[in-house]
């Protein structure tokens, strides 16, 4: 699995990005990085219950974010259960 940053294009969104993962050549959106309140952020979408895992958090820039994200990401798909809940709940509200 890869992920992407998709950046978003919005007045209002300056460095602002999607996180995309992509596999076999499907594309999810699974979360986003981007600056709010003048600050880097990063989060994984919270489209299950997400208790015990690491979901969202701060980083220095976009880098930073996107090794933070990737981190979260590989102990939160490391729970396969978890991760087909929430790719099946992102696949149908496409």
């Amino acid at each position: 699995m890869k992920l992407l940053l998709r950046k978003i294009i919005h007045p209002q969104a300056r460095d602002n990005y999607r996180v995309i993962l992509k596999d076999d050549g499907v594309e999810i959106e699974v979360g986003s990085i981007g600056v709010q309140h003048g600050g880097w952020v990063w989060g994984i979408d919270n489209i299950i219950p997400m208790i015990g895992a690491e979901t969202d958090g701060v980083g220095r820039d976009r880098k930073d974010c996107m090794r933070q994200f990737r981190a979260a990401w590989d102990r939160f798909s490391a729970d396969h259960i978890r991760l087909s809940e929430f790719l099946d709940m992102k696949r149908k509200r496409r």
